[in-house]
């Protein structure tokens, strides 16, 4: 009886995390590219423009995705040890996003501009960019 009410109890922990997470994300609307301007084109034509979203309207805040990104790791805590080698490759991905945003807060209050500064510096591809820890975290 005491392991069934643990096992509910750390169930539903997970489940008040999950939730957390969920209410968290922050979906901001983005501009996307007029099927119009195509003129005349099948399904698939239109449903591929649909994706199109114009970069410059797109605002991703860092420190909420960063906190974004923590509450993941005390779900990875609560399911427990098998997780932890996941747990520590996105715990650092977290490290060099943070340390990036610390070195100039105002500059990097957006995602997007870490990401563009990168792609302008050339160093997006490096094994230790912020760029990289982006894409880790997002999958």
């Amino acid at each position: 009886m005491k392991r069934k009410i643990m096992d509910q109890k750390k169930g539903s922990e997970i489940m008040r995390a999950i939730e957390e997470l969920s209410v968290m994300v922050e979906v901001r609307s983005a501009t996307l590219v007029p099927v119009a301007e195509h003129g005349d084109v099948d399904d698939h034509a239109r449903d591929r423009d649909a994706a199109f979203i114009n970069h410059e309207a797109a605002h991703i805040p860092t420190r909420p995705f960063l906190s974004l990104c923590g509450l993941l790791l005390q779900v990875l805590d609560k399911i427990g040890p098998t997780m932890a080698v996941l747990r520590q490759d996105i715990h650092q991905n977290i490290r060099r996003l943070e340390v990036k945003h610390e070195s100039d807060p105002s500059t990097y209050s957006n995602m997007v501009e870490i990401l563009k500064m990168e792609a302008t510096e050339g160093i997006a591809r490096n094994v230790t960019s912020s760029s990289r820890a982006v894409v880790w975290l997002t999958r």
